[in-house]
């Protein structure tokens, strides 16, 4: 129960084609149309705040993670697009709330947290060979800002400890590709692969992958629906580990 709460809560906020926007274009270097607002049960709440510039953040987790993202479309080259995203992130609050006894005592009751904040950046190219393939190689890396006395373990579990070992070092990188296109008018698919680099002798990378079906029903709703599989390493257990996730979301959009 322990490891399905965390997976739940702390993935949950730390996750994470042309010149023209579009809507629905999560994963891609697409921003949302100026105005435009998106929402989903595990998607961010988005707003197009230009035709190049998109803002977002977890809103219901502001209250114990404040989080939020930048998403700027560059430029257009020949028909590559280059886009990045800046993430800020305070998650003091969230491991000070599992730093206890009972079921959220994911993290020992004596822990000391300080307070950390962490700058996630991803930059993006997209190329389209046709309508039905799209190639998004991605690069990223995280640097975090620790203030004050820090004292409690690692968070060793699938899809969190990639995401929160920076709380305990200073950088990470990472590296992906993601391949996406259209199905029907209406329906896309995306894979993709990532791997997470830590830079430590006994737990030294971590791979994701999923594989979604998207379902864009009109302007107003999106249903998506695939799995999500984890290989790594974990320092407590000094081993490698498999371990998948269905996803399943629907999204709400407006204007």
């Amino acid at each position: 129960m322990k490891k399905i709460i965390t997976i739940l809560i702390i993935s949950f906020v730390t996750l994470s084609l042309s010149a023209e926007t579009a809507i629905w274009s999560k994963g891609t270097t697409q921003t949302l149309p100026q105005g435009r607002w998106e929402v989903g049960i595990f998607q961010p709440l988005s707003y197009g705040l230009n035709e190049t510039t998109e803002l977002s953040t977890y809103a219901l987790a502001d209250l114990v993670i404040p989080n939020i993202t930048l998403k700027k479309f560059w430029k257009n080259m020949e028909g590559w697009e280059f886009a990045s995203k800046h993430s800020l992130i305070y998650p003091s609050i969230l491991l000070n709330t599992i730093a206890k006894e009972g079921a959220l005592g994911i993290l020992p009751d004596i822990s000391e947290i300080p307070h950390i904040f962490v700058l996630n950046n991803q930059f993006m190219l997209s190329y389209r060979y046709n309508e039905y393939l799209y190639i998004i190689p991605k690069i990223g890396f995280s640097v975090a800002l620790i203030s004050g006395d820090s004292d409690f373990p690692t968070i060793d579990m699938p899809f969190v400890y990639n995401r929160t070992s920076i709380y305990h070092e200073n950088a990470m990188f990472n590296i992906g590709l993601d391949v996406r296109g259209n199905i029907t008018d209406k329906i896309e698919y995306l894979v993709d692969i990532d791997k997470f680099i830590m830079d430590k002798e006994y737990c030294e990378f971590s791979y994701e992958h999923k594989a979604l079906i998207i379902w864009k029903i009109n302007r107003r709703f999106a249903l998506s629906g695939g799995y999500k599989l984890c290989y790594s390493d974990y320092p407590s257990t000094m081993q490698r580990s498999t371990d998948i996730i269905p996803l399943i979301d629907l999204q709400v959009g407006f204007k």
